[in-house]
Parts: structure tokens; sequence; C-alpha cells
């Protein structure tokens, strides 16, 4: 269990009586959306309202169009999310595994395919795609939680790198494939980190919401996004499997633990901050 950091206070679940303030957060929701998709937002801005949006939406399952048109029934419909993955370096497959394992701990299944000169494989990919199969209000929460993740991913990937490649010898390949290995594994262990730390989120609000008698968006819909998973990729076949560096590994997942999904760790935002 991850413990809740000093002076955080755990929002109470939400009855289906306590709609004046299911309705003050419908709206925190929609300025939150609204300043990440306003074009004078910044990019790290609108990154901060993107993703505190989507961990509002999550715990309170809520979904956008839900909030747009400021209702809240929730659709039980299993649909599809496309999201592009960075092959930067060639590092796609590992990326995607990470993003996997997110979607995953949210009950969604997910498959890549990309486009690349025959026989290169992923690693020579020139684009690569995510196709995530989940229930409706969940893919609209990682429709903002994924870019999010992304960048914290690469951002955390580089001073660590940095840190690891430091006292290896100055062979030029041998610090390259080293410090390749490392990254890779990095990725893996940070989605797995995002992973069990979702998982604990999960197994909270399903204890806060025992007994209210209001519908979460988290609830067990595995049979109905396998049956949906099987349908659009019949016969897929499994990645094969990788030896992971477990320096790497091991720092990515410490590092994915600590991830900022902001339902906790960030302040609240004043009027005045959502309005670009």
């Amino acid at each position: 269990m991850i413990s809740t950091p000093p002076g955080d206070q755990e929002a109470p679940p939400l009855t289906s009586t306590d709609q004046p303030r299911l309705d003050r957060i419908m709206e925190r929701v929609r300025r939150l959306l609204d300043l990440a998709e306003h074009p004078a937002t910044g990019d790290e801005e609108a990154a901060l309202a993107s993703a505190h949006a989507a961990a509002l939406m999550l715990r309170h399952g809520l979904d956008a169009s839900a909030v747009r048109r400021r209702a809240t029934g929730h659709a039980e419909r299993i649909d599809g999310l496309e999201f592009e993955v960075s092959n930067r370096g060639g590092h796609a497959r590992e990326r995607c595994w990470a993003l996997h394992l997110v979607c995953d701990a949210l009950g969604c299944k997910g498959a890549q395919h990309w486009t690349a000169v025959k026989g290169r494989g992923i690693r020579g990919a020139t684009r690569v795609t995510m196709t995530i199969i989940g229930p409706d209000p969940v893919l609209d929460s990682l429709r903002l939680l994924l870019p999010s993740l992304s960048l914290q991913m690469e951002t955390h990937v580089k001073p660590a790198l940095h840190h690891f490649t430091t006292p290896l010898p100055p062979d030029r390949t041998e610090r390259a494939r080293a410090a390749k290995d490392f990254r890779r594994a990095f990725y893996v262990g940070f989605g797995s980190g995002v992973a069990a730390k979702l998982r604990t989120r999960v197994a909270e609000m399903t204890e806060q919401m025992k007994g209210t008698g209001a519908e979460l968006v988290l609830l067990d819909r595995k049979p109905l996004v396998q049956a949906e998973f099987h349908r659009r990729f019949p016969g897929l076949r499994q990645a094969r499997p990788t030896q992971l560096d477990p320096t790497g590994y091991h720092t990515g997942h410490k590092a994915g633990l600590h991830a900022d999904l902001s339902d906790r760790t960030l302040p609240d935002l004043t009027p005045e901050e959502l309005t670009p």
C-alpha cells in the first residue's frame, strides 16, 4: 500500500444523492479540459491540466462526454483508443510494453502495430501505434493520462541514465550497448511501477464506493474487454520474451511508483489558473 503524503486529505466517495458536489467536480474537470485544449495554453501547462482532469475523471467515474453535456450517465460500451508511441532510438517496443502494463492495471487490453521496411520489425518502424480496448470512460481518462506518463517516463530516464553510465569504462561501443539496455529496461520498469500505483488507487476507490450505490467507472469489465479484443485481433501473436537489464528495470520501477498521477500530489489550481 502506498501511503498518502502528510497533509493530504482523501476525497470522500460520491453518492447518488451528492449531486451538488458532483456538479462542482464536473465543472472543475470541464475547466481543466478547456484549459488543456486552448491554443494559448503552453505545453507544460496543458499537460498538467490534462493529467489533473484525467485523475479526477478516474476517481469519480466520469468521462469527458458526460462532463461536456453535464450528465453522469456511464456508457457500458467497450471501444478502442489509438495512441501513437515514439520509436526514437528504436525503443518503441519497450515504451509500448510500459503503457500496456498501465492500461492493464485499469482493466484495458492493447496491441501495437507499426509501419516499417519489411524484415526490420518494430525496431526500424517509422510509425508505431497502440490500440487500447476498454470501457469508454476509462479510455477517456487514458487519452489524457498516457501523454503525461509518456512525458514523465522520458524525463525520468535521462538523469537515471546519466547516473548509470558515468562509472562505465570509456569504450564507446560498450557504453552505447549498456546505455541502450538500461534505457529499455527502465521504460518497462517505469510502466510496472505506475501500474502498481494505479492498482492501489483502484483498490482504494473500490473500497470507498462499497454500499454507496454510486456507479464506478472502474468496475470489472474484463470479460467484455477480452471478447472485444479477440473480436478485433483474432489470432494475434504474442511478443517474444525479452531479457531486461535488472538495474534499469528496478530503477524504472522505483521512478514509476513516484509518478505524478495528479490525484494527490498536485496542488489545487485556482480559478485564475484555470483561465488561459
